[in-house]
């Protein structure tokens, strides 16, 4: 889970009414209810845009928004409505980068119960799917409700039980359309040929949701961003203070993400983040998006705000750092300590 999430379970416990355990496994089905409510529930309270959204709520791993759901077209309204708000993944993704080179233009609308979902956009990288997508009333009125589809992912078809994490936000004022991007993780799956996808969508919202079904199939390949991905060897090794040892692995950077995988010797109790600046000064941070008991990768959180390191050459300083999951009391505290010395590398 992305260390923001742990930020924000912090803020919405007193909703859950947990000790804190629960941040250290996946939560029941009703527990993953009432995580994901309290979770929209603090949404509602940020202002709906996609950098502070996407921010508060990613969330990966346990806490996964699975999707499942019927195709049915719908009026040329909607689509010229939502042509005309001119938003894409990039924008959804709060980038400067277009992706155009290595997105699939999917632009399907689906509509049930009185709901029309329409999917604009994929693009498919190292294991993981990005897609965004819209929300609208069939009748074209405002929702005063905050609705998120839920539901499940399918690569050939084959179920996906990895995280997905998110960001939503209405598009515009009247709030009719609410825009949405996610992104799917496939752990140990090959996404560098062309695969076929299946989004199924069976409830918008969580308690007391609005039930139907939502479902599109299309195919993506992620040879072309996969390839163009820059990859530069870390191959460090730090000693956390329980002992477990962790192994920086590489610095990925390509035009949607930067990432850097590790592995472990074992699990661990502690949370990793990595701060880092380039030669021009460009300052990120990356944070925890995915870990089990033997690997995982950080991700740099700031490429959202167009915060990336510069992948043209140049030395860039690395420190890790790492803070302890509480045993009881759930509080996730701020005081990551140095994990071993700074280091350089050339990329």
């Amino acid at each position: 889970m992305n260390r923001e999430a742990y930020k924000l379970a912090n803020e919405i416990k007193t909703e859950l009414k947990a000790p804190g355990d629960y941040l250290s496994e996946c939560p029941s089905d009703v527990e993953m209810k009432r995580y994901k409510n309290a979770v929209l529930s603090e949404i509602k309270k940020e202002k709906h845009t996609g950098k502070s959204i996407f921010r508060r709520a990613s969330v990966a791993a346990c806490a996964a928004l699975m999707l499942i759901a019927g195709t049915v077209a719908f009026g040329d309204e909607v689509h010229a409505a939502i042509k005309q708000i001119g938003w894409n993944i990039s924008s959804a993704l709060g980038i400067s980068e277009d992706l155009a080179d290595y997105k699939e233009i999917v632009n399907t609308s689906v509509t049930d119960k009185g709901y029309v979902i329409t999917l604009q956009e994929a693009v498919v990288s190292a294991e993981k799917l990005v897609v965004n997508y819209t929300l609208q009333r069939e009748d074209g009125q405002p929702m005063e409700n905050y609705l998120t589809p839920d539901g499940g992912l399918y690569i050939n078809g084959k179920r996906m039980t990895g995280g997905v994490g998110g960001s939503s936000g209405f598009l515009d004022e009247e709030q009719k359309v609410l825009g949405i991007v996610a992104e799917y993780e496939a752990p140990g799956v090959d996404l560098s040929g062309e695969n076929e996808f299946r989004l199924a969508f069976n409830q918008l919202g969580f308690e007391d949701g609005v039930k139907g079904k939502w479902e599109f199939a299309f195919t993506a390949d992620g040879t072309d961003l996969i390839a163009d991905t820059k990859r530069t060897e870390i191959g460090k090794a730090f000693e956390l203070p329980d002992g477990v040892t962790v192994t920086l692995k590489e610095l990925a950077v390509n035009d949607l993400e930067q990432r850097i995988p590790y592995d472990l010797s074992g699990p661990t109790s502690y949370i990793l983040m990595v701060k880092a600046e380039d030669a021009l000064g460009n300052q990120v941070e990356f944070g925890v998006r995915t870990q089990d008991t033997k690997s995982g990768y950080m991700q740099n959180e700031e490429v959202i705000d167009d915060g990336r390191l510069d992948a043209n050459g140049g030395t860039v300083t690395m420190t890790l750092y790492a803070v302890e999951l509480p045993e009881e009391d759930g509080q996730i505290s701020d005081d990551y300590v140095q994990i071993g010395e700074p280091f350089e590398l050339e990329i």
